[in-house]
C-alpha cells in the first residue's frame, strides 16, 4: 500500500488543482468573444468562481492562512530536529515571495488563491520528504550479534 501511495502521490495532491483549473476554465467569460461552450447558467449551483478568485478578502485570507500553516509546520519540524528537502523548501519560499509581491501589487489578481493552494501542496510534499538528521544517527558498530 505504501508503494502505491508514494507512486501516485503527485496525482493525489494535484487532482484538486486540476479540478479547480477546469472549473475556472468553464466559469470565465471574456467580453466580445462568442463561445460555443460553457456552463448552463440556468441550472448551475450559483457558485461564481470568478468572483471568489477576484475577491480581496479571500485572496488576503488565503495568503495569511498559508503563512500560518508554514510558520506552525516549519516550527514543529524544527522542534522535532528534522531536516526538510532543500528543493521543496526553496520552491516553497519562492512561491511564498511571489504570492506576497502579487498581493502587494494587485489584491484583485485571480492567481493568488491558486498560488497559495499550490504552496500548501508543496509544503505537504516537503513534510513527507523530511528526514532525520544524519548527525544524530549512531554510527558505531553494534557489539550485539
Amino acid at each position: 500500500m505504501k508503494k502505491v501511495f508514494t507512486k501516485y502521490l503527485f496525482f493525489i495532491f494535484f487532482l484538486p488543482v486540476l479540478i479547480f483549473m477546469i472549473a475556472y476554465f468553464f466559469s470565465t467569460k471574456t467580453e466580445g468573444e462568442v463561445k460555443t461552450w460553457g456552463v448552463n447558467r440556468t441550472i448551475n449551483f450559483g457558485i461564481d468562481i470568478n468572483a471568489i478568485l477576484s475577491n480581496p478578502i479571500y485572496t488576503i485570507s488565503s495568503f495569511y492562512l498559508s503563512y500560518a500553516i508554514y510558520l506552525v509546520g516549519y516550527s514543529v519540524i524544527f522542534l522535532m530536529r528534522r531536516c526538510t528537502n532543500f528543493l521543496y523548501s526553496a520552491l516553497n519560499l519562492l512561491i511564498f515571495i511571489a504570492n506576497y509581491f502579487l498581493l502587494v501589487n494587485d489584491m484583485l489578481n485571480k492567481i493568488l488563491i491558486p498560488i497559495s493552494v499550490m504552496g500548501i501542496i508543496i509544503f505537504i510534499l516537503n513534510i513527507f520528504k523530511t528526514t532525520k538528521k544524519p548527525t544524530t544517527v549512531n554510527k558505531q558498530p553494534s557489539t550485539i550479534q
